[in-house]
């Protein structure tokens, strides 16, 4: 005959097991939850690997926007910050005539859109039409806000005019990084906004150490269709030279 008191603190002990595995499964995931929404929130550089041959990310540095500033549910977006070229401002604001005749230095931010301009800029006051990514520095995206900074510069010394922005599926992303394409760097300001962005490279992958992964020569991002751009872009070329010899000859 069994003991009935062993039976009731065989059943304790199993009931008390139990309490112990269902409380300690959500600690795991609130452990994980927090710190994928940390980095989702944060700004950092993406430091193209070598291993990755597709020419317009070939030795490229992203400004990586955290996933506030989206153009869309569940898209990450980028700026690429070392291919400048010299661009007529009426090629962006052709129907602005206090623009017409005036270069400045402009920045191929990604194929997509290459047209739109947006601006990284420093600002110690809050910006309405920009989006804060950290300390004071600020984004947008808004062409009648750039339009309007572009045409009192000393009021924004460091400011930086791009076209086009880099975009990712955020799982498309999330496996190049896991297949080794890119190496992450905590966004610093004096980089941003360096006047040796054809140095920015390979300063930041020297500084960098990759994770261990286990096929970086097998890295593969599909390519950018330049035939495609060209008819998103119209019958006029892309007119602007971004100092990439790997980047679509169509554009040159």
């Amino acid at each position: 005959m069994q003991d009935p008191g062993r039976n009731m603190l065989r059943s304790s002990a199993a009931f008390a097991f139990c309490l112990l595995l269902l409380s300690a499964a959500p600690v795991h995931t609130a452990q994980d939850k927090p710190q994928k929404e940390k980095n989702e929130g944060k700004t950092f550089f993406l430091v193209a690997r070598p291993e990755l041959r597709e020419p317009i990310f070939k030795e490229s540095v992203v400004l990586r926007l955290p996933s506030s500033v989206g153009v869309g549910e569940g898209l990450v977006v980028g700026l690429i910050l070392n291919k400048p070229a010299r661009v007529a401002l009426s090629d962006i604001f052709p129907d602005d005539q206090a623009l017409q005749n005036r270069s400045e230095t402009v920045y191929f931010g990604g194929p997509v859109e290459p047209r739109a301009p947006g601006v990284i800029l420093r600002s110690s006051e809050p910006i309405k039409k920009a989006a804060l990514l950290f300390d004071d520095i600020y984004v947008s995206f808004d062409p009648d806000f750039i339009r309007e900074l572009l045409k009192e510069p000393k009021k924004t010394p460091d400011l930086r005019l791009f076209v086009g922005r880099s975009q990712w599926a955020r799982a498309q992303l999330q496996n190049e990084m896991v297949m080794g394409a890119w190496l992450s760097v905590q966004a610093e300001t004096n980089l941003i906004f360096s006047t040796g962005s054809q140095y920015l490279w390979r300063k930041l992958f020297d500084r960098a150490e990759p994770a261990p992964v286990a096929k970086v020569a097998d890295v593969h991002v599909p390519p950018f269709n330049c035939a495609m751009s060209q008819l998103e872009l119209g019958a006029k070329s892309y007119p602007w030279n971004f100092n990439n010899d790997q980047v679509c000859n169509s554009w040159r």
